[in-house]
């Protein structure tokens, strides 16, 4: 028996919108894109889709995100499965609609759905584009091209427009200040705009859990407990500006968030969105702070002590409410690989020993250390160490260090601009592909730089000669008491950054917080190769591997 003739009235035509913001909906753009929808279905003699959801609302379509997840997502589904039959039509206001990606994203979506046997409509000019068309005149491609390329440039376009709007916005709230309005709305949660006095200013009882948050904090306390406590008191947990939802209970992560923040000292610090052109993941990635732009909850300097003690090592699983057995917990890593070192019991000493060649993996050389010997070295020779320490950069040595990291900031954003237009003009050549090659280079550098920049100009205010002086009488006094190794390691995490083990060398080499500068103490062990006894020399990149590796590796290296 034939197949039953398909008649015109029987074709179904779905109508797909989309809209890149949530306030285009308040307006005209649905209305509008539906009207039209129904009147070329009606002129048409087609019968208009209504089970199928076929509305973007609010959802971009500028990296695909509408033809990955979105209602367009589901009609390619539909298509695919057989659900939508071939001969329908898809009614698009524009071809950007469908997609604002670049053009090779772009056409082979179009591609992919005429080849699927639908016809694809544009409403404001009426063409309509199927696989018999274009197979009839081959030309018309280009107009579907050109719509492309115009759709992906406006939005191109739109993103640096964006872009630096953001940056002249920011210009001037460094220049002019706040002038009476907020420069963000999206505040932490203890921290309000307030219209009646044109500023910022602390909510009382919120800003009092941050500080209570700091100080146990500095006084040795787990974000664990705190967080168990908050619970417990039924402390109500903070909601953000908006309708963002309220969390349940207080969490762990919440406290840790609240005190890795520069918000409470004032800090704000801008996000820029980036976007993985390959794997299509946004990442939100920080720009240069603004200082002084919040009113400070905490003080500089409770803020910086408790930043130190979260910079370093503590322990976990079974052993984070252990008290530590060793003077250097935490803060003791190999010269060979960069890895931290752990404690080893054998008989009757205990020895410091790298956890990578512990674990016999490959890297390393397992060389022990009796744990005894460093204590002993650092204790007899605190005099010495805290005589020859360091003593920290003044606010005119980092003013003359940003100033520089700035310099080659900017440099680089310059050449990223000479690149990108390189890259445009000689689409295609091997100079193009040299020159995108560099791009990534110059994009890696430039953001090494720009957290520098940022750490720099987060401690600018707050590294006082003072506090340093504090810091190391404390750890003098700790080192030559023979206080117990739970309380000197307290203290010497609060002020030292690492301590590296050299077993070769007989040397330990010190980094302090307040200090780029590294300090070596000997500490002789049956490792020492005498013959290098005059040439002993500071292992760069195995002591301090933020020197040399990434912030993935480093990351691994503190755990």
């Amino acid at each position: 028996m034939d197949a039953p003739v398909r008649t015109e009235s029987q074709t179904k035509a779905y109508s797909y919108i989309r809209f890149s913001t949530p306030q285009q909906a308040a307006g005209t753009s649905l209305e509008r894109q539906t009207e039209k929808a129904k009147k070329y279905a009606l002129d048409h003699g087609l019968t208009l889709d209504t089970e199928m959801d076929m509305t973007d609302l609010g959802v971009s379509a500028f990296r695909g995100k509408n033809a990955r997840t979105g209602a367009l997502r589901s009609f390619l589904d539909a298509v695919e499965k057989g659900y939508v039959a071939q001969g329908s039509y898809l009614l698009i206001e524009n071809m950007d609609r469908i997609s604002r990606d670049g053009i090779l994203a772009s056409q082979g979506l179009f591609s992919m759905i005429i080849s699927s046997g639908i016809t694809v409509v544009t409403l404001t000019n009426g063409e309509a584009y199927s696989k018999e068309r274009l197979d009839r005149e081959p030309e018309a491609i280009f107009l579907v091209t050109l719509e492309l390329i115009r759709a992906n440039k406006e939005s191109v376009r739109k993103s640096q427009l964006i872009g630096d709007a953001k940056a002249r916005k920011k210009k001037r709230l460094i220049e002019h200040g706040l002038e009476g309005k907020p420069y963000t709305r999206q505040t932490p949660a203890w921290i309000r705009w307030s219209e009646s006095t044109a500023s910022y200013e602390l909510i009382p009882e919120r800003a009092d859990i941050v500080r209570e948050m700091f100080q146990r904090t500095a006084e040795g306390e787990g974000v664990e407990r705190i967080a168990r406590d908050l619970n417990e008191r039924g402390v109500p947990t903070w909601s953000r500006s908006g309708n963002q939802r309220t969390a349940d209970h207080w969490r762990t992560s919440y406290v840790r968030k609240v005190l890795t923040s520069t918000a409470p000292i004032g800090t704000f610090t801008p996000h820029t969105t980036k976007h993985d052109e390959t794997t299509r993941a946004r990442r939100d990635e920080p720009m240069d702070p603004v200082e002084k732009l919040f009113p400070a909850a905490v003080d500089a300097d409770t803020y910086w002590r408790v930043h130190r003690k979260l910079s370093t090592t503590a322990a976990r699983g079974r052993n984070a409410k252990q008290p530590p057995k060793s003077i250097v917990s935490g803060i003791v890593f190999c010269a060979t690989c960069g890895h931290a070192v752990t404690r080893v019991a054998k008989g009757d000493y205990v020895y410091l020993v790298c956890s990578r060649a512990n674990m016999r993996a490959d890297g390393c050389t397992y060389k022990a250390m009796r744990y005894d010997t460093v204590e002993s070295a650092l204790r007899e020779r605190a005099h010495q160490l805290i005589k020859e320490a360091p003593r920290g950069q003044n606010t005119a040595a980092l003013e003359k260090k940003i100033s520089a990291l700035q310099n080659n900031a900017d440099g680089a954003e310059s050449q990223m601009s000479d690149l990108a237009e390189l890259i445009a003009g000689e689409r295609g050549s091997p100079e193009a592909t040299a020159a995108r090659k560099r791009l990534r280079e110059i994009e890696q550098y430039l953001k090494d730089t720009q957290k520098q920049l940022r750490d720099l100009r987060a401690q600018r205010d707050t590294l006082t000669t003072a506090s340093v002086r504090d810091r190391l009488k404390a750890v003098e006094r700790a080192l030559s008491s023979n206080t117990d190794a739970g309380g000197t390691n307290a203290v010497l995490r609060d002020a030292i950054r690492r301590i590296v083990l050299d077993p070769e060398q007989g040397m330990l080499w010190v980094r302090w917080h307040h200090s780029d500068e590294t300090q070596g103490i000997t500490c002789i062990t049956r490792h020492y190769k005498w013959k290098d006894m005059h040439e002993a020399r500071e292992p760069v990149s195995a002591l301090f591997p933020e020197r040399a590796m990434s912030a993935n590796q480093i990351q691994e290296t503190a755990g």
